[in-house]
């Protein structure tokens, strides 16, 4: 048994158009409590996709298949780019949940109409460049990982093939 209380994998998805490299963001719809009256209220949260690993998944097709589920494209894993470990606390058995994600750097193939089915809600997936999806992600963490990507990607990119 693990460390980890649950896994999940995800995409940090690029692409190129016309000679400038965009990223995939999805715009979701959270719940989020808010501590003093305990009222739950709706905000919308950018980050990357990402979910939970399934049976007799391994992290690269989990991190394809969520990507394709909520950004409703097709990609390729390029390589691994790091790993985030969040602490949760789930209020129906009380206990805290270690979760560990990791994140792999993803090329864009294509379109996809794969149906998405999870509890989340998804209300649009955008493409913005660098600084656009630094500007927009909800979470430090997911800002990190974009820095690591897109130096790993510009070091991709500048070999000669």
């Amino acid at each position: 048994m693990s460390v980890f209380d649950e896994r999940s994998a995800g995409g940090l998805v690029f692409r190129v158009i016309k000679g400038r490299v965009f990223w995939l963001v999805i715009k979701i719809l959270s719940k989020k409590t808010i501590h003093t009256s305990g009222e739950t209220v709706h905000v919308t949260v950018y980050k990357f996709p990402k979910g939970h690993v399934q049976e007799n998944e391994v992290l690269k097709q989990t991190a394809m298949r969520e990507v394709e589920e909520e950004g409703r494209i097709k990609s390729k894993v390029i390589n691994k780019i790091g790993s985030n470990d969040y602490i949760l606390w789930d209020k129906e058995t009380r206990k805290k949940i270690i979760k560990k994600v990791t994140f792999f750097l993803m090329e864009y193939l294509g379109e996809s109409d794969m149906r998405y089915t999870d509890h989340e809600v998804v209300l649009d997936r955008e493409w913005f460049s660098f600084v656009e999806a630094l500007d927009k992600l909800a979470y430090e963490s997911e800002r990190k990982l974009l820095k690591i990507a897109s130096a790993r990607l510009d070091a991709l990119l500048k070999v000669p093939k």
